[in-house]
C-alpha cells in the first residue's frame, strides 16, 4: 500500500463548494399572510382623552412651525419682509407678498432664495394646520356624549345610509349600506 500525503483544500475548491451550495435550488417556503381584521363602527366616537390629545398635537404643530418661521427670519435677516415671519400664523403669508432679493442683501442667489421661500410656505401651511387641528379638537365629539341608543326597533329608526371601508383580496373598497 502506498501512503499518500493529505493536502489541505485550496481556496479555489472551498470557493467552488460554497458557490455550488448557494446556487443549488431550494424549495420555497411561504408563510400564510396574516390579515388583521379592521372593523368600522360608524356610531362609535373617539375616547374621552382624544380631544385633549388632538388639541396638544395641534398646538405643538403650530408652535413648531412658528419656530421654523422665526428661525428663517434670523437666517436671512436682510430679506424683504423678514420681520413679518416673526408674526404667528399671518407672518409667512405676509412675507410671501414680496419674494425676491432685498436691496440690503449682498449676495442673493437662486438656491437660497428658493430655500427660504419653500421654508416660508411650509411654515405658513404648518401653522395653519396646527390651528385647524386645535379647532378640530375643540369641536370633536367624543365618547363622553350620550351614545345613540341601539335598542330601538329598526322600524322606528327611519331611512339612512352608511359607508365603511373594506379590505378585499386584491385591494380595498368602500361598502355602502342603506336602511329603508
Amino acid at each position: 500500500m502506498i501512503a499518500r500525503a493529505i493536502r489541505p483544500p485550496s481556496m479555489l475548491s472551498i470557493g467552488a463548494l460554497a458557490l455550488s451550495a448557494l446556487a443549488s435550488p431550494r424549495d420555497a417556503v411561504a408563510e400564510e399572510p396574516t390579515i388583521d381584521q379592521i372593523e368600522y363602527h360608524p356610531a362609535e366616537l373617539p375616547p374621552d382623552g382624544a380631544r385633549a390629545r388632538v388639541i396638544l398635537v395641534g398646538a405643538a404643530l403650530a408652535v413648531g412651525w412658528y419656530g421654523a418661521s422665526v428661525g428663517t427670519s434670523y437666517l436671512w435677516p436682510n430679506a424683504p419682509n423678514a420681520k413679518d415671519l416673526r408674526l404667528p400664523v399671518v407672518g409667512p403669508w405676509m412675507a410671501l407678498g414680496d419674494v425676491g432679493c432685498g436691496d440690503r442683501e449682498a449676495s442673493c442667489t437662486t438656491v437660497p432664495l428658493v430655500l427660504r421661500t419653500v421654508l416660508t410656505i411650509a411654515s405658513g401651511v404648518g401653522q395653519a394646520g396646527g390651528l385647524f387641528a386645535i379647532a378640530e379638537g375643540l369641536f370633536m365629539d367624543t365618547g363622553s356624549a350620550a351614545a345613540p341608543s341601539t335598542t330601538q326597533d329598526k322600524s322606528k329608526q327611519g331611512a339612512g345610509w352608511s359607508a365603511a371601508p373594506m379590505m378585499l383580496s386584491d385591494g380595498a373598497g368602500i361598502e355602502l349600506s342603506g336602511r329603508f
